[in-house]
């Protein structure tokens, strides 16, 4: 009788990284990069919704060093989030309305991802666009002073009344840019699966992935760090995969999406600093 296989060690799952093909791991690098600047343009456009500007550049910048800082410090999330509120506060948004876009970025996030989970069961798709746009259009615009002194009870009424204020269009266009933000991370572990070889059904590591971003909102770890590699194992594992390349896929996937954030993000945060620490030149 055969021995039965002992579990994967370290050393299988490095063999496979050491075979994964060059031209996935680089599709791979690329969904991440566009995955970043899918948010990036999510938090631009929802800026420009209230009459604030910012370059593309300097938006990806933001998204770069507000990641690193979620991924690598604890309350991660909520120092992103006032560094963020500074950032925009800098470069002209009120307080009401640079709190308004943390929260609404927030959301869309959310909405997009509950969005991309429904076009991957490809059900209630049509229903759930048919949710969101119909409210929205019969929303009415009121004219809303953004910079409109509040207490802390009337913030939320108050970030609601700046919502309405955005036509429905605009809030379609981050819906879906909120939507391609997940879908190309999505992309990138799928890219990362094939790097190493490994064949799973893509619905099942699709679900795996979703249930990973729902665990990650559980503030357990920084960054969600050990969280997501679990879980993604484990979902790869039970749709079949044996564990080294599964292992080997979500190492893959979490220092293109993770790990390899972190030094450009300082950079990232670096040159933010000094741009608004430099002079003003007449």
């Amino acid at each position: 009788m055969d021995a039965a296989r002992p579990p994967a060690l370290p050393a299988d799952a490095w063999d496979a990284l050491r075979g994964a093909s060059p031209a996935w791991l680089l599709a791979a690098g690329g969904l991440s990069m566009l995955s970043m600047a899918a948010f990036a343009e999510q938090q631009r456009h929802l800026l420009s919704a209230f009459g604030v500007r910012m370059t593309a550049r300097v938006s990806l910048a933001l998204t770069y060093a507000r990641s690193a800082m979620a991924a690598s410090l604890p309350a991660g999330s909520a120092i992103s989030a006032g560094y963020a509120f500074r950032q925009f506060r800098a470069r002209g948004a009120g307080q009401a309305t640079a709190g308004a876009v943390i929260v609404l970025s927030g959301v869309a996030s959310l909405a997009g991802l509950a969005l991309v989970y429904m076009v991957i069961e490809f059900r209630w798709t049509l229903w759930l666009l048919a949710a969101v746009a119909l409210p929205l259009a019969r929303i009415s615009r009121p004219a809303v002073d953004a910079e409109m002194p509040e207490r802390a009870g009337g913030r939320v009424r108050h970030t609601l009344r700046l919502a309405a204020a955005v036509p429905p269009r605009r809030w379609l266009g981050v819906l879906a840019i909120a939507a391609l933000n997940w879908l190309t991370d999505l992309a990138c572990l799928l890219a990362a699966m094939e790097a190493v070889g490994l064949h799973v059904p893509w619905q099942s590591a699709a679900i795996g992935y979703l249930v990973a971003q729902l665990v990650r909102q559980i503030p357990a770890t920084p960054g969600g760090v050990g969280v997501i590699e679990a879980a993604l194992i484990v979902a790869l594992t039970t749709a079949g995969a044996a564990a080294a390349p599964a292992t080997a896929a979500v190492l893959i996937y979490r220092v293109l999406s993770c790990w390899s954030v972190l030094p450009i993000g300082l950079a990232c945060w670096s040159a933010l600093k000094s741009r608004l620490a430099a002079p003003v030149v007449a």
